[in-house]
């Protein structure tokens, strides 16, 4: 059943999760070595002030989850749905400790909340629909 639930919202949503994904392994990436310099300011924020560690949490929080949701998505895994909400929720969170910890605020901010939002919802209309 699962996979031919919602097939129009499992397509937008790997599309949408995947593009997270990629953005936040490539942000990951770029924290870790210094193509993102995020300043001394907001370095000194970080645990252990450390941006390659700021950088792998971001791909194991962010894009990990945004990926495996894609994926499962994409194939219609009987799981894709939890996995969406799952996803969605580590990025909300996500944007919400980092508003905590950096105490900075970027345009990014709200646009990525507002992805993770679609993506926890599409995963609840997901469940819903079963």
């Amino acid at each position: 059943m699962s996979t031919t639930t919602s097939p129009r919202t499992r397509r937008a949503l790997a599309a949408g999760s995947g593009f997270v994904a990629l953005n936040a392994f490539a942000g990951g990436v770029a924290l870790a070595t210094g193509v993102i310099d995020l300043g001394p300011v907001v370095t000194d924020r970080l645990p252990s002030h450390s941006p390659v560690l700021a950088g792998l949490a971001l791909v194991l929080v962010v894009g990990a989850p945004m990926a495996v949701a894609a994926r499962r998505a994409a194939t219609g895994h009987p799981r894709w749905a939890g996995t969406a909400v799952f996803a969605g929720a580590c990025l909300v969170a996500w944007i919400a400790v980092q508003l905590v910890v950096i105490r900075t605020f970027s345009w990014l901010q709200p646009v990525m909340a507002a992805a993770g939002v679609a993506v926890l919802l599409a995963g609840l209309r997901g469940i819903r629909k079963r």
